[in-house]
């Protein structure tokens, strides 16, 4: 009985589990054969029908709904139709309904824009605003669009200086659902920087370091001062600028930040530069490790005379680029490649010194296979191809490279230069990638100036920097003053034949007539010239220059000198002219530290009517002094004339800006009997001078000045019988200048008093100079 009992209990629970199988098997195969069924009811599209569309099509509507007729659709992909048509950017609403097999899509276009205006803009024009926006005429309205629009413009107008800015959209309806697109514009005032302020500075002040930045201060008069606005972008530009510069000086540790802040009225922006200058570091030991190149004794020799930096001077990074950049010229000579000189610098904290350890690396061995140039469409490839140092089948140096673009930038053709490399043929093979944005090369200049002595210049000029896509320079200019005007044509090609070679011809008219001689000067003259350079900063220049000159009184009354009488007439003068120019400044507009050495050599009589040898130099010398805020500079220049015929318009003057406190042609050989001014062979100056602030807020741009120049002026071929002295005087004056950085350009104003003169010199005790290009 136990036994039945027990089983029929598993004959139960055997039929329940096989019950239970069954079940589950049966809803399985429901799902698998009819699975649309245990999800969503699909139903059949007989027909589609369209409302409401004006401008689109009904097959485009249907194709970005991509639903056809003829065919079966879940609700699910119903709803991804209606999101698809949303996301279209086509219309304000769309609704989709389906019943008896007819699908209704009901749609509202957004309107189409029929003109875009700005109203109440003076500081930036329709043409500037209409670039900013990306919306456009007889595209479709988009709200979202015209929002980001007028943030746009708000940005652009913050550029300028209005933060304060409000740009609003307007929309007017018109008929067939169109609209005109309106931006109202509030520009608001402009917020200047009222005050830039600098905390750590121990090494240098303010006034240096504000001298360096990019932003300034606005000053009181702003319509006649330099001033600025607050361009967030600037002040990272402005810590570069900064952290260059400490870096530069042996403050190795620098680190700066920046804070702004308006004022309590919002009308004006504080700016501070928080700095740590940390300690001054100098110049330790510099050493070379030959360990890993092949060179002999002679070849370390060498490379310890390439070596310019002296031990104990300030550390400047600047300094250890250019030693890497002469030792790989150098090891390029010996025609070792894929080495790389690295420096290793070493800090000695105790003594405040970088001692460097120069090792030489080997590189892998890569070869140039080839240079593709892209985007000149007006520059010719053999201009950018003159600046690569090398050539295809070449090893490849990244900082020949890097090199080579700057050389590309400074040519000033183009708006942005981007190299990149990828793999060539082969491993050892490099594709070298130079992507160009060419920008307008072309000017057209109108000019004036003005000096006490000369009075008023005016000048007018067409230049081209890239004629003809060959990088030629083409420069066509005219020049009027009181004393002199000129007319003249010039063309220059930096990469003659190919090569880093200038070749160059000018030719024009002159004519002069000097304030204090009665006579008129004319003068056509040719000269063609080829130059090329020995060094990143020296250049020498050979021109061949033929002058037909032509001297005639100004009025046949007039009473001259018999020196000056005697050199009336025409003469052909055909003469070579080598200089040399030697450039180790650090600034090419504003120089506060190095030299600049020149040096002319003419050669008259290859051919011609006159024979005589003119030679000229000048040596200019910049430094600072007191924390860098005061500049000084001294200049020394001096010329010879060898020979005898040299007449009244090819000797030396001096005076004006040659030698303040005296008139242009104010000393030297005077004939005292007819008040003519003669000139000299010979002339030797010297000017010292030191600029710094007067305590007047820099943002006005006024600084002062100290000066002491002395010269003299000497020599004539004839003296008319000792009548005439030409006796090598020395004059020297003395006088405090007044400098203004004003927005029509920079003006100087000389206040002198002569120390050692002479009774028939013109002194100058005031001279105001300017010079403008606008």
């Amino acid at each position: 009985m136990i036994i039945f009992v027990k089983l029929m209990l598993l004959s139960n629970l055997f039929y329940k589990n096989i019950f239970k199988l069954l079940i589950t098997f049966a809803l399985m195969m429901s799902v698998s054969v009819f699975p649309q069924s245990a999800y969503a009811q699909e139903s059949l599209v007989s027909s589609i029908v369209v409302e409401g569309n004006e401008r689109i099509e009904k097959r485009t509507i249907i194709n970005i709904a991509d639903i056809y007729d003829g065919k079966n659709y879940s609700p699910a992909q119903i709803n991804s139709a209606l999101q698809r048509l949303k996301a279209s950017s086509y219309f304000k609403n769309v609704n989709i309904t389906l019943a008896n097999g007819i699908l209704k899509i009901n749609v509202d276009e957004n309107p189409t824009i029929n003109s875009i205006n700005f109203e109440g803009n003076t500081s930036l024009t329709d043409d500037n605003l209409l670039e900013l926006i990306s919306s456009k005429t007889r595209q479709t309205l988009l709200i979202s669009k015209t929002e980001k629009d007028a943030d746009q413009i708000a940005s652009a107008y913050a550029d300028t200086g209005r933060i304060s800015a409000r740009i609003i959209p307007k929309i007017i309806e018109l008929s067939d659902n169109r609209v005109d697109l309106i931006y109202e514009i509030k520009e608001g005032r402009i917020t200047e920087i009222e005050k830039i302020t600098f905390v750590g500075n121990r090494k240098f002040s303010d006034t240096r370091l504000r001298g360096i930045i990019a932003t300034k201060q606005a000053g009181l008069f702003r319509f006649i001062f330099q001033s600025d606005t607050y361009i967030e972008d600037r002040l990272e530009y402005d810590k570069d600028i900064l952290r260059d510069f400490y870096i530069n000086r042996g403050f190795i540790d620098f680190e700066v930040s920046t804070s702004v802040e308006l004022t309590r009225n919002k009308d004006a922006f504080l700016i501070n530069y928080s700095l740590l200058e940390g300690q001054k570091y100098n110049f330790g030991k510099i050493t070379f490790d030959k360990e890993n190149i092949s060179l002999d004794l002679n070849d370390l020799n060498d490379l310890n005379d390439l070596n310019k930096i002296s031990e104990n001077s300030s550390y400047d990074q600047r300094k250890i680029t250019k030693l890497m950049l002469e030792i790989e010229i150098y090891l390029s000579k010996l025609g070792i490649n894929f080495v790389e000189p690295q420096p290793i610098i070493t800090r000695d904290n105790i003594n405040q010194l970088m001692n460097i350890e120069i090792k030489f690396i080997e590189t892998d061995k890569i070869f140039v296979e080839r240079i593709e140039v892209e985007g000149n469409s007006t520059t010719i490839d053999e201009v950018i191809r003159l600046k690569f140092d090398f050539v295809e089948g070449d090893p490849f140096d990244k900082r020949k490279v890097q090199e080579a673009v700057d050389r590309i930038r400074g040519l000033g053709f183009f708006s942005s230069v981007e190299t990149s490399t990828r793999k060539g043929s082969s491993s050892e093979k490099i594709i070298i990638e130079v992507r160009l944005t060419e920008k307008p090369t072309g000017s057209l200049g109108v000019g004036a100036g003005y000096n006490s002595s000369d009075g008023t210049v005016f000048t007018f000029n067409i230049n081209e920097r890239n004629f003809l896509g060959k990088g030629q320079t083409l420069d066509f200019g005219i020049s009027s003053s009181q004393i002199e005007k000129e007319l003249s044509l010039g063309l220059e090609d930096p990469s003659f034949l190919g090569r880093n070679l200038l070749a160059g011809i000018s030719l024009g008219q002159n004519t002069t007539t000097p304030a204090l001689t009665p006579i008129k000067r004319e003068k056509v003259f040719f000269a063609p010239k080829v130059g090329f350079p020995l060094s990143g900063d020296s250049a020498l220049t050979a021109t061949y220059r033929y002058d037909d000159d032509k001297v005639k009184l100004t009025s046949a009354s007039a009473a001259v000198s018999p020196l000056i009488k005697a050199d009336i007439g025409d003469k052909k003068k055909s003469a070579i002219i080598l200089a040399y120019g030697l450039d180790k400044t650090n600034s090419v507009v504003s120089p506060t530290a190095g030299f600049k050495f020149d040096i002319m050599q003419e050669i008259n009589g290859i051919g011609g009517d006159v024979s005589y040898q003119k030679s000229e130099l000048n040596f200019k010398n910049y430094s600072t002094f007191l924390r860098d805020d005061i500049i000084l500079s001294s200049n020394l220049s001096s010329g010879i004339i060898i020979g005898d015929d040299a007449d009244i318009s090819n000797r030396f003057f001096l005076g004006g800006d040659k030698l303040k406190g005296f008139r242009n042609q104010g000393i030297g050989p005077f004939d005292k009997t007819y008040l003519d001014p003669l000139g000299g062979k010979f002339f030797t100056s010297v000017n010292l001078e030191g600029s710094f602030p007067i305590g007047v807020p820099e943002e006005y741009g006024i600084f002062g000045g100290l000066f002491f120049n002395a010269g003299s002026l000497w020599g004539l071929d004839n003296t008319d019988s000792g009548r005439i002295d030409d006796s090598a005087n020395i004059r020297a004056a003395a006088g405090v200048s007044i400098f203004w950085d004003t927005l029509i350009g920079p003006l100087r104003f000389n206040f002198s008093r002569p120390l050692k003169k002479e009774t028939y010199d013109v002194i100058e005790n005031f001279r105001f100079t300017v010079d403008t290009r606008f």
